[in-house]
């Protein structure tokens, strides 16, 4: 009998309920080191993005009243947007756990 394998959840295909419990966005800039950048963050991030290159106001995003509400039309519609030919700026949800002070010391274990 053959067993299958289960395929690992990845944020690049999500399930509805992983988006929600993302905190947090990698933000992905050609040359640029990686960013994490809370919803807020990336938000705000993207409202400049729209207002410095308008031309990536395409007509569904028109239809939003608001650069915030674009952002966000972006955030929950998008993991990218073409800046110009070949540069590309993409964000995909992650969350983000901190460490217990008991894991991040190698050796020791919790009680």
């Amino acid at each position: 009998m053959r067993e299958e394998r289960q395929q690992p959840e990845t944020m690049a295909d999500p399930e509805p309920e992983l988006l929600r419990a993302a905190n947090h966005y990698v933000l992905l800039i050609p040359g640029l080191p990686e960013q994490f950048l809370t919803p807020e963050e990336l938000q705000e991030f993207l409202v400049r993005l729209l207002q410095e290159h308008p031309h990536l106001v395409d007509a569904d995003l028109a239809r939003y009243p608001t650069p915030q509400a674009q952002a966000q039309r972006l955030i929950d519609t998008a993991c990218e947007v073409e800046v110009s030919p070949g540069e590309t700026v993409q964000w995909h949800p992650v969350r983000l756990r901190k460490r217990s002070s008991a894991s991040s010391r190698p050796g020791q274990h919790p009680a």
